[in-house]
Formats: structure tokens, sequence, C-alpha cells
């Protein structure tokens, strides 16, 4: 199970938690709690059409067979700290429904209350099936798309499913989402078939199938495509990344 959040740390010099500087946003990856549900609902609707219901991310919440991850950015750092300090509570800095134009000026007393809020990036998940790792949601906000935000949490969630001990991956995908086929195929998936109308508007389903997780190969490939992202974000500078306190 999925339990630490990742914080990215390029140097000692953004080690500053309490750093209230607007200039960039902060980035996490962090498990998907209960009070997300509505932005990720949300989130969800935008990006899949509403594919999935409150009651089954709340199953999957659940279970203990399920990866649930969310990559969200705030203006601070302090609420990234004390969404993992607090993770179970509904607090104020809980995820917003809809991302905000983070590069908007903030002004007057909505500049303190936007410091603090955390806006919902992307979502996936993973169920563990006996040896497989089966991805069911893989989603980044429209606005955000084209940052190598999917690459960077398709590496979280695939790491995640290599610490459980899965050993291959599997998923379906829509036959005309080309964008997702070509992250996936990036990733070594290969099309193993096909599912006939298995959406609810008829398009068929290619399955994407890979296998070891387990290699040493794959752990440098997923290493080095979460460290390309980064690098990638840094050089746009678009996001801060930081090291997890002691």
């Amino acid at each position: 199970m999925y339990s630490w959040p990742t914080f990215y740390s390029v140097s000692k010099g953004l080690r500053n938690r309490c750093s209230l500087s607007l200039s960039l946003p902060y980035l996490a990856c962090l498990p998907l709690v209960e009070a997300d549900i509505p932005a990720v609902l949300s989130l969800d609707q935008r990006c899949l059409g509403g594919l999935w219901t409150r009651s089954g991310y709340q199953r999957e919440l659940e279970s203990d067979k399920s990866d649930l991850l969310v990559l969200v950015s705030a203006l601070a750092a302090d609420p990234i700290q004390q969404r993992i300090a607090r993770p179970s509570e509904d607090v104020t800095d809980t995820l917003a429904a809809q991302a905000p134009t983070l590069e908007a000026p903030l002004q007057g007393s909505t500049q303190q209350a936007s410091l603090y809020n955390i806006s919902l990036l992307g979502v996936a998940c993973l169920w563990a099936i006996l040896e497989e790792a089966h991805i069911t949601t893989l989603a980044i906000e429209p606005a955000q798309q084209g940052q190598k935000l999917g690459q960077l949490l398709l590496s979280e969630l695939l790491l995640s499913g290599r610490q459980r001990g899965l050993t291959h991956a599997t998923l379906e995908v829509r036959a005309s989402n080309v964008r997702a086929l070509q992250l996936y195929q990036k990733f070594q998936f290969k099309v193993a078939g096909e599912r006939k109308r298995y959406y609810s508007d008829g398009e068929n389903a290619h399955i994407l199938w890979r296998s070891g997780l387990q290699d040493k190969q794959c752990l440098e490939q997923l290493t080095q495509y979460r460290q390309c992202s980064i690098g990638h974000l840094l050089k746009t500078e678009k996001y801060k990344f930081f090291a997890k306190s002691t």
C-alpha cells in the first residue's frame, strides 16, 4: 500500500518549508484521502466523463488491494506538510474542486487564503490482483496537460506497484486516445488485445500489458522517467520541488 508522499528534491536550498514565495507552486504526490473525493470526482468528470462514482472511489480507498495517488500543488509548503500530518481530517487545506489558474495574481485577504489551498492536478489508481497491477485510472487536469505530469504520475504509480511486489501491469484505454497510448507505449506497454464496445458510447478499448516490473531495468526506467519529468518542470519553471523535512 502506498503510504508516504513523494517530494521532489533537487537542492538543499529548497528545504525551507515555511517559505511563502508566490513565484512558483510546490508539487507533491500524495496518497488520496476521503476528503479529496469531491475534487477527484470533478476531475474524473472533466477527464473521463464521470467514469467512477463516489462509492467507487470510497470502496477503493478502503481496500488494502488498491493504491490511489493524487498529484497536487500548493503555493506554500505548509499546507502539504499539514496534509501529511493530518491526512484524515477535513481541514481547510483539502483539495479545491477545480484547480485555479496558478499564475493569477493574488491580493489582500485572498492571498493568505490561497496560500493555504491545495490544488488537484491529477489522480491515479491501481488494483493489486495476485501479481498484477491493474491500472484503473490515470487523469491529469486538462489545463495542466502537456507538462509531463502524466509521465510523472504514471512513474509513481508503477513504482508503488513494484513496491507491492507486483510483476506486471495492465489496463484498458480508448482506441482513439492517442496521447494516452503514446504515454503507455513509452513505458513499454504493448497492445495485448481488444475489448469490443467496452465504453458506454460503444467505443472499443485496447488492452495494454507490460511485464518485468521487478526487473532492475524497469526500476531504472521508471526512475529515469520520473527524473526526466522533474527536469522538464524545472526547466520550464512550472513548480518548486522540495525535500520532506526531518
